[in-house]
């Protein structure tokens, strides 16, 4: 029952790719449009679906919680390490090799697996991908910054952090969950009736991304492939073994394994681009995992 309602809930948000791709297609939105509506989702619809998890899952046990912060943790420095020791045999320019370690490590969590997980793993999901999230951007912005700026002594802008609508929405959604408010009443279904927007928007915008893309270019970048085979798949059964063999609860194992299997971060080509790496390889390495991710997370979620 469970694995029929996870591909049931898959081919919907197929579905919606299908339907933005569509629409974009059809030239029924502009390049500014989407953009727009980007923005949209990463700093309103998706904060609202993380605030919301606060509230919606306190069915999940504190402890659980708390030990998914540890996995998580574990998580980003066994990635760091495993890409290091992979990524050195191929490529040769350390720059270059930095910035593929970091789209080893950095993954979509944000607008694709945050949305992702409220379709696939529901509300007691949204809290442990709230968590991942949150080390996301720990990591990120402390060692991740620091190793493809080459800068030893990278000063950390603090307060871009701090104002970041998902760093804060994830920290109300961990207070609201430790709080003890049994019911959030109208605010709680407020927040939930603008999160729930989260995936089927996320979706359509990726949609909309894939007109115009060059697919056989794209797809016969061998160095990206260093990259792709491990964010999409190495990772994820690694992860999914481990747990697995510690009998780690359901919900808390598929949600961690989802998120660890998800494309590229967008952030990698950005910083890629401020840094002065190779920012053609990073944004087709981002782009080639987004594609991939369409056949590789199904076939994981045959897994759960």
């Amino acid at each position: 029952m469970y694995f029929g309602t996870l591909l049931g809930s898959l081919f919907k948000l197929f579905l919606f790719v299908v339907l933005g791709y569509i629409i974009k297609k059809i030239n029924l939105v502009t390049e500014k449009t989407t953009q727009e509506l980007s923005d949209v989702l990463l700093k309103v619809i998706v904060p609202c679906s993380v605030i919301s998890s606060g509230f919606e899952g306190k069915g999940n046990d504190i402890k659980s919680v708390g030990l998914s912060f540890l996995i998580i943790t574990l998580c980003y420095i066994f990635f760091f390490i495993l890409s290091f020791a992979f990524l050195k045999r191929v490529f040769k320019d350390e720059k270059m090799k930095n910035t593929a370690v970091n789209m080893c490590v950095f993954a979509n969590t944000g607008f694709i697996g945050l949305p992702l997980t409220q379709v696939l793993c529901g509300s007691e999901g949204m809290i442990y991908a709230v968590i991942y999230n949150l080390m996301y951007n720990v990591f990120m912005f402390t060692y991740g910054i620091r190793l493809i700026s080459g800068e030893t002594k990278h000063k950390l802008d603090w307060k871009s952090v701090l104002l970041d609508p998902l760093i804060i929405a994830s920290v109300v959604s961990i207070a609201l969950f430790l709080a003890p408010i049994e019911d959030g009443g109208v605010i709680e279904e407020f927040f939930s009736a603008i999160g729930s927007m989260s995936g089927t928007l996320s979706m359509m915008l990726i949609g909309s991304w894939l007109i115009g893309l060059n697919l056989k270019s794209i797809m016969t970048k061998p160095l990206c492939y260093a990259v792709s085979v491990l964010r999409l798949l190495v990772f994820p059964l690694l992860v999914y073994l481990v747990l697995y063999l510690l009998k780690v609860d359901l919900i808390m194992r598929n949600t961690i394994v989802l998120i660890s299997a998800l494309p590229v971060g967008a952030l990698n080509v950005v910083l890629a681009k401020k840094y002065n790496t190779d920012v053609s390889f990073a944004n087709e390495t981002m782009m080639q995992t987004l594609v991939l991710s369409v056949v590789t997370i199904p076939l994981l979620v045959l897994l759960f």
